[in-house]
């Protein structure tokens, strides 16, 4: 497992989800003078979307999340995009969260997978940057936020070699492994099975700096080319013209991450019926786990270097619908296989006096094993770091 996969786990997945946010927000939109109090504006779609990146792109939270550490369970870090997409005046209920994180991680895990090589999955992070930075190019003081983290990743992820980006794409796809969520635009092109699962192309360009297949060089023991050999292949592979840039502004020539919602589509999303059988998996995140109060600290201080905005005075949070209809939405929420749905729990970085016994009560659910001698401690500290916010 690679310590280094979080940071582009989150940036990539809240990349998509502002994708998401922006093509239903926009769908529901109506022009300011004609729109009633209760709908939405483009006036309010870009204070959403503001609020929401200058809350994913705080420093003390990417100060964390670049941190070498371990991924976290998919609820913890499911908690984290709950909060993070509420950080503002929308307010999702609990199935069209459940169907943005199910279109923000089977796109990821689609990109993941089509990568030509491990290095390249840096290059659908900056593709997801560049668009954010898009979303905010008239807020400059957002725009620094971003171009910040730009400059940590060139800096931590720009020196490393090509098997510790190996290492990264493996401890992605682990934790995508067992995610196989059929997405309408993914089936109408295509590239999804009716089971859920990718079809992979076998044409395409090569990875840069490797050789289209179909010629075999023999040498002798002094390296010398002594026969070529050339065999067909069944893909039509291509050589690519340039590399990527891996800079701070630059063509990134790979389109993967980038804005799929762009061209207007109706997106919906489908349980497999390998996602009906996932019981016995979702079962990892019930089960006790030694890492739980290690995740609560984890989600303590991110969640503590969060400016959440709330509703204030007389305002009401606009509520976003990732379905076409109430009905839909409803009707969603009754057929999602119980353990597919997050039971997502809201803690709130406050000096509330009946945070200290919340915060036990879900420790004490974890039923966590006795801990190690070089760990002991560590779950108190949640609380006392709670307490000094």
């Amino acid at each position: 497992m690679s310590g280094r996969a979080l940071p582009l786990l989150f940036l990539n997945l809240g990349g998509e989800m502002l994708y998401i946010l922006d093509q239903r927000l926009r769908a529901q939109s109506i022009p300011g003078e004609k729109a009633r109090k209760d709908e939405w504006t483009d006036v309010d779609r870009k204070r959403v979307m503001n609020d929401i990146i200058t809350t994913m792109f705080n420093k003390k939270f990417m100060e964390e999340l670049f941190k070498p550490q371990e991924l976290y369970s998919k609820k913890a870090l499911r908690t984290v995009y709950d909060r993070l997409a509420h950080a503002s005046i929308m307010r999702l209920n609990q199935a069209s969260m459940d169907k943005l994180y199910d279109l923000m991680t089977m796109a990821f895990k689609y990109q993941v997978l089509l990568c030509p090589r491990p290095k390249d999955i840096l290059l659908v992070t900056f593709n997801h940057l560049d668009a954010i930075k898009d979303f905010i190019r008239d807020s400059p003081g957002i725009l620094n936020q971003v171009d910040e983290t730009f400059r940590q990743l060139i800096e931590v992820y720009g020196s490393l070699s090509a098997g510790e980006f190996q290492l990264i794409r493996q401890t992605l796809l682990l934790f995508f492994q067992d995610m196989h969520i059929r997405v309408s635009i993914f089936l109408k092109d295509k590239v999804q099975n009716s089971n859920g699962r990718f079809v992979l192309p076998i044409s395409g360009p090569v990875p840069w700096g490797t050789e289209v297949p179909g010629l075999i060089r023999m040498y002798n023991r002094n390296g010398d080319e002594v026969k070529r050999t050339e065999f067909t292949t069944d893909g039509n592979y291509i050589t690519p013209q340039r590399e990527g840039s891996f800079d701070l502004y630059g063509d990134r020539v790979l389109k993967l991450g980038t804005n799929m919602y762009s061209v207007s589509r109706q997106v919906e999303t489908h349980m497999s019926g390998s996602s009906k059988n996932l019981a016995s998996h979702a079962k990892e995140n019930v089960a006790p786990n030694p890492l739980a109060k290690e995740e609560l600290n984890f989600l303590a201080r991110l969640l503590g270097g969060l400016d959440i905005k709330k509703p204030g005075g007389s305002e009401t949070g606009f509520r976003l619908n990732l379905f076409t209809t109430d009905e839909e939405e409803e009707q969603a929420a009754l057929t999602r296989p119980e353990e597919l749905s997050y039971k997502v729990v809201n803690i709130e970085a406050t000096q509330d006096p009946g945070l200290r016994a919340e915060l036990a009560r879900i420790a004490g659910e974890l039923e966590v094993a006795e801990p190690s001698p070089a760990s002991s401690g560590k779950g108190e500290d949640l609380l006392a770091l709670m307490d000094g916010l």
